[in-house]
């Protein structure tokens, strides 16, 4: 079993005199994420260390990891001492253990212990000889059939022959809190998935049009929330009806509707961001893909509002969301049956509204008075 995980980040090395607080977050997150797997995780010079329990599954590791923002990539790895004879000894034992086959290796060997005697290319020449006396296996810097790791840091050597890619990005929580506009649909909860890339925790909001909180426990969007939150500690899903809107909509233009809607979903969000101290709002908008995300309708629907909306999806096309989705995790789940607000709105929306004519609509209708009425039905939902 391995004793180790070894944790390498990326774009965190850049972060100079701020580095530390990223790298204690991205420590906690690890934490989090392993849970009971570790009886320890400590930093150490340029990565992060993780004491696997005795016993663990490896798999557990892997995917506990892979949800992990701010990874590059990881290893799970052997502990041995800094000794040149016990590390083969150990690279010897691994090999035979597993039952690798391989005919040829070669040896990558880093050393952020500048105090160990043998630098990093006399390592790999002196235990790659070792090797090649004591198997049958060739040496081949071309095209290895496998290449054995060694990691010297914090006074151990690291033995590993597997370079797992993380998810890269930043920590999440080092960016603040943004609140995600959450649908039924593909595009929001691969929104909220990039913003968490970015360092961001994501809670979400839900407008729905559910007859009970039962109903919208058993839905799909509960599904996709419990989803997202295992990428993102402490997730808070908050839900509210949508009818004070259709009380108040019943006499607006038709073709309005939508966007009167869109609106609606954005000022109850800032409503509710400012309440809570959410440095934004996000969106799953992608430009002209529907009626309500033509350039003139995002800006109608945005207009007048006091806090920013960050749209990661904006330029791209539907492929390469769905290809986001099925990434992360939520394609499947963003097929299930489900009836969206959006759905139920005006079949022939407006597509190039006016800003000043939605605004004067909005005042006409009340439906400011709507937004507040609608804050006062608003539930909440941890995981």
């Amino acid at each position: 079993m391995y004793d180790v995980a070894l944790i390498h980040y990326g774009e965190i090395g850049t972060k100079g005199a701020n580095r530390p607080t990223f790298e204690n977050a991205l420590v906690k997150n690890i934490k989090w994420s392993l849970e009971n797997r570790v009886s320890d995780v400590l930093r150490l010079r340029g990565r992060v260390l993780a004491r696997l329990e005795p016993g663990v599954d490896s798999e557990e590791i892997r995917q506990a990891l892979g949800r992990v923002f701010g990874i590059a990539w990881f290893a799970l790895a052997y502990e041995s001492e800094q000794d040149i004879d016990t590390m083969v000894k150990d690279i010897l034992k691994r090999l035979t253990e597993y039952g690798i086959k391989a005919k040829s290796f070669m040896i990558q060997t880093k050393r952020a212990d500048k105090n160990f005697p043998y630098t990093s290319l006399e390592v790999n020449r002196i235990v790659g000889a070792k090797i090649v006396e004591n198997t049958s296996m060739s040496v081949d810097l071309e095209n290895p059939d496998i290449t054995v790791f060694i990691e010297l840091a914090g006074g151990k050597a690291y033995l590993y022959f597997e370079k797992i890619k993380g998810l890269g990005g930043l920590p999440v929580g080092v960016s603040g809190k943004v609140l995600n506009l959450l649908s039924g649909g593909l595009d929001s909860p691969v929104a909220a998935w990039l913003m968490m890339k970015r360092g961001c925790h994501v809670d979400f909001l839900h407008l729905h049009a559910l007859r009970s909180m039962q109903e919208l426990q058993n839905s799909k969007v509960v599904e996709i929330f419990r989803h997202l939150s295992s990428f993102c500690k402490g997730s808070k899903l908050f839900v509210v009806p949508f009818y004070k809107f259709l009380e108040r909509a019943l006499k607006a233009p038709e073709r309005l509707e939508l966007v009167l809607f869109r609106k609606f979903m954005l000022k109850a969000a800032e409503s509710l961001a400012k309440r809570e101290g959410y440095l934004g709002i996000v969106t799953g908008d992608s430009i002209g893909q529907v009626a309500s995300q033509t350039l003139r309708n995002i800006w109608s629907a945005q207009k007048g509002l006091g806090v920013p909306v960050y749209r990661p999806l904006l330029t791209y096309d539907k492929e390469e969301i769905v290809r986001l989705a099925k990434q992360i995790g939520t394609y499947e789940l963003s097929l299930k049956e489900y009836k969206d607000c959006c759905s139920i709105i005006a079949k022939h929306p407006e597509t190039s509204s006016k800003p000043e004519i939605v605004q004067e609509v909005w005042d006409k209708l009340g439906l400011e008075d709507a937004v507040a009425e609608t804050l006062s039905l608003v539930e909440s939902l941890e995981y």
